[in-house]
């Protein structure tokens, strides 16, 4: 006997009360349902019009789905192709060019300004690169 069912007996034998309703069966099975059969019946009609697919539609809707994967990395693939090719162009034109060509290159060495600080007496100096080509 389960704990449930021994402290139901417990609570019988407490109360005492022979009651006009049938007596539970002591076959030593539980009924373990909580909603009326209505509710079941309700409840398998509408499982049986759910949204639910069947095998072959699942099968079919992922070869669909395969394909556009597919379709979509070839794509990517050839964008990437394109973009590797503009890449290599411009590298080609860029080697065409030689090394000692100063004319195409950026002036990337521009002169800095220097602030120079004199903490004593609290006076700032500005300081440009020319001011240290004219020196030498």
């Amino acid at each position: 006997m389960g704990k449930n069912q021994a402290y139901k007996a417990m609570q019988k034998a407490r109360s005492g009360s022979s009651s006009a309703a049938p007596d539970d069966l002591e076959d030593g099975m539980i009924d373990g349902t909580f909603h009326s059969p209505e509710w079941h019946a309700a409840r398998l009609a509408s499982l049986k019009t759910s949204h639910t697919i069947t095998w072959e539609e699942f099968k079919k809707k992922q070869k669909e789905d395969e394909l556009r994967k597919g379709e979509l990395e070839a794509d990517k693939d050839k964008m990437m192709r394109e973009y590797r090719a503009q890449l290599d162009a411009e590298r080609e034109t860029k080697l065409a060019n030689g090394r000692n060509h100063s004319s195409t290159k950026s002036n990337h060495k521009k002169g800095k300004d220097i602030i120079i600080i004199d903490y004593r007496d609290d006076q700032s100096t500005y300081l440009n690169d020319d001011h240290f080509k004219h020196e030498n």
